[in-house]
């Protein structure tokens, strides 16, 4: 309430204070150093303050940092329910005027649930500003999974490195984001594409779990990515993440059944030496295989008197 009056104030003080009546130079008066500096502070500070706002205004950014946000959150809504919003989520206003989520995407779609309003900073940021401290929030977290991480990585080199020219600065932001080696940022990204998003939905963030493990489910889900996408559905849901994770790698290690060649009927055997055809055939079949063979072998015979065609 402070800041507003203040600004309030700085307004009335602009605008009001002196009229031409009272022989203020009005030109001197807008270029005041102490008024512009005042102004700068006071827009400084509402770009960093937090406000309540609706949250079906704000938008999902097109880079997630969670398999799925809404895993777990009824016990996120009953805290908020009885105790309140405790930190606000950070908003950006992107170039067309709308408000997009940079993080806080769980508090976000809490209160959304709870039908209440959201407490938001909202702060003019670029996407890569935005992705930088997006990635940043992450770290901080306590529960970011690897494959987490790795699908946040692959996101941005998805949306900022469309091309040849910009894949490279893409990669720097994914860094910088995460605060990662360049070359972990290329194995993350190679692991999170190459993984099908049915065997990742499968199995889930599976917590604990480090790069080695989700590295070869990669090699082994490059061999046969439609094997992959058949494995992923019978992954039983009822195991924790982690096992998951193992069930498909072993899953997809066993070697697949052949199924087996249907065997040749054995009533029937043809043989063949030099000029001689010999067929052998069970007694209750002789009659019918000779008929068949005489009326095979008239028709080649008449076929042959037309000549060539």
């Amino acid at each position: 309430m402070a800041r507003k009056v203040f600004g309030d104030s700085l307004k009335n003080a602009m605008g009001n204070a002196a009229t031409p009546d009272e022989g203020v130079d009005l030109d001197l008066r807008r270029t005041s150093p102490t008024v512009a500096r005042a102004q700068a502070s006071v827009l400084e500070e509402d770009k960093h303050a937090t406000r309540l706002i609706d949250p079906s205004t704000v938008r999902m950014s097109a880079v997630m940092d969670r398999i799925d946000p809404s895993d777990g959150l009824e016990e996120l809504v009953s805290s908020i329910r009885e105790h309140g919003q405790k930190v606000p989520i950070l908003v950006r206003r992107t170039q067309d005027g709308a408000l997009e989520i940079v993080y806080g995407r769980r508090r976000l779609l809490a209160c959304r649930e709870l039908g209440q309003k959201v407490r938001a900073t909202v702060m003019e940021m670029t996407e890569e500003e935005a992705l930088i401290a997006q990635g940043v929030e992450n770290n901080a977290r306590q529960d970011p999974s690897f494959i987490e991480r790795a699908l946040f990585v692959a996101g941005i080199i998805r949306e900022l490195g469309k091309t040849d020219e910009t894949r490279k600065n893409a990669q720097t932001i994914a860094y910088r984001a995460l605060q990662i080696d360049e070359s972990l940022v290329s194995r993350m990204n190679r692991i999170a594409t190459g993984i099908p998003m049915e065997m990742i939905q499968a199995i889930g963030p599976a917590h604990g779990v480090g790069r080695r493990v989700w590295e070869k489910l990669f090699r082994l889900c490059e061999k046969d990515v439609s094997r992959a996408k058949e494995v992923a559905r019978g992954i039983p849901r009822t195991l924790p993440g982690p096992d998951r994770l193992d069930a498909a790698v072993t899953l997809l290690t066993a070697t697949k059944a052949t199924p087996p060649k249907a065997e040749s009927d054995e009533r029937v055997k043809i043989g063949r030496k030099g000029n001689r055809i010999t067929i052998d055939v069970d007694a209750d079949l002789a009659p019918r295989v000779e008929d068949a063979i005489r009326k095979l072998i008239g028709e080649l015979l008449d076929r042959g008197q037309d000549g060539p065609t």
